[in-house]
């Protein structure tokens, strides 16, 4: 998101509640922290650790919403001490279509590659991102 859209488009803090709701009745969430104060327009959501190897720490979702509809989530673990990250986005921007992927294991804007999401951001994470961690955390573990 350039900063011009980002100018336009106001944080949808409704989604942002409706989903962290959401995100706090799964078992696989350790804590759900709306607009922490580092993070003021999204939701953070800490993943139990339990879930994954030993050497996986510090899991989460960060997910921002818009009123224009564009979000970015970004996933984030620390494998040995290493950030790993990719990120789920929807805006306007250069380098890709309006819905892209930045892949692990740093979201490089050189890597993203072109998606077609559902409208919904919460079909988007339900559909997508949910899949996406439940294969994550089955590979660490083979």
């Amino acid at each position: 998101m350039t900063a011009d859209d980002a100018a336009r488009a106001a944080v949808d803090d409704e989604t942002l509640r409706y989903v962290g709701r959401l995100f706090g009745q799964r078992e696989e969430v350790q804590h759900t922290s709306l607009f922490p104060s580092n993070k003021s327009e999204s939701l953070v959501v800490s993943l139990d650790e339990r879930y994954y190897p030993p050497d996986i720490t510090d899991v989460t979702l960060e997910i921002r919403a818009y009123t224009n509809g564009d979000f970015h989530v970004s996933y984030v673990e620390f494998h040995s001490g290493e950030r790993r990250r990719c990120r789920w986005d929807r805006h306007k921007q250069p380098h890709s279509s309006r819905d892209h992927f930045h892949p692990l294991p740093n979201a490089g804007t050189e890597a993203a590659v072109d998606r077609a999401y559902p409208t919904d951001l919460t079909r988007v994470l339900e559909g997508v991102v949910l899949p996406w961690i439940d294969e994550r955390v089955g590979a660490l573990w083979e």
